[in-house]
């Protein structure tokens, strides 16, 4: 209870106004003049326990109402004294002694939860090129793996990255020829100049075919043309 002065009062004086009917109730129903102050005593003593222990306050505020109202109205002549009230009065005390009893007995204290104990598990790491390693790593006891088992986490394999490097291939260089177009003066100046090469260097006139070959004509314009160059470098 709080150390309160006001409060200590309070219950000093409610204690006394109730062990005065306590005990007129007690004397009502046979007990003797000695003995019939340990009623409001007993229920005193239940009163301040059930405080102190903060239980049963609700029960003893009941049992002091039931007995102050039963010593009034046996006063005034309104409840006769019957075997039920004598029983009930003189089951005060044994019912007290059990409840005081219950009350002065310590309330298991909560247990804390255990602490976490941790142990070191070995795992072991498979890799095809290098051998197991041990790893030690904390891990709490009833997650413990059981005896002969042993944990091997998947290791991923090294890939090989395969990289294609496109080379340029080597091009084969092509020749274009366009063709060039000659004036008919310009072809007979040209087919002259021909001809005149090869009778130097072969001593025999340019042949229809070579004029082809070097002009790209028609066989019958070869001809013409070489009958013209023929013809004028003829002697």
């Amino acid at each position: 209870m709080k150390r309160d002065p006001l409060l200590y009062a309070a219950l000093a004086a409610v204690l006394v106004v109730l062990a005065s009917a306590e005990y007129q109730l007690a004397v009502a129903c046979g007990f003797g003049t000695y003995v019939a102050a340990g009623v409001p005593a007993a229920l005193d003593v239940y009163a301040l326990a059930a405080l102190r222990a903060r239980r049963d306050v609700f029960t003893v505020v009941l049992t002091l109402i039931a007995v102050n109202a039963a010593s009034h109205l046996v006063e005034v002549g309104l409840l006769p004294v019957s075997v039920p009230l004598v029983v009930a009065v003189s089951a005060v005390a044994p019912l007290v002694l059990w409840r005081v009893h219950r009350l002065s007995e310590r309330r298991p204290q909560p247990t804390e939860p255990a602490a976490e104990v941790t142990a070191p598990v070995t795992i072991e790491r498979a890799n095809d090129d290098h051998p197991p390693a041990a790893i030690e790593a904390p891990r709490p006891l009833p997650e413990v793996v059981p005896a002969g088992v042993r944990l091997l986490p998947l290791v991923a394999r090294p890939q090989t990255a395969q990289v294609t490097t496109s080379v340029p291939a080597k091009q084969s260089r092509q020749v274009v020829t366009s063709p060039v177009t000659l004036t008919p003066s310009e072809l007979r100046r040209e087919a002259r100049k021909l001809n005149r090469r090869l009778v130097t260097d072969t001593g025999r006139p340019v042949t229809i075919d070579r004029l082809r070959e070097e002009f790209g004509l028609s066989r019958r314009d070869a001809t013409e043309l070489r009958r013209e160059v023929v013809t004028e470098a003829a002697p």
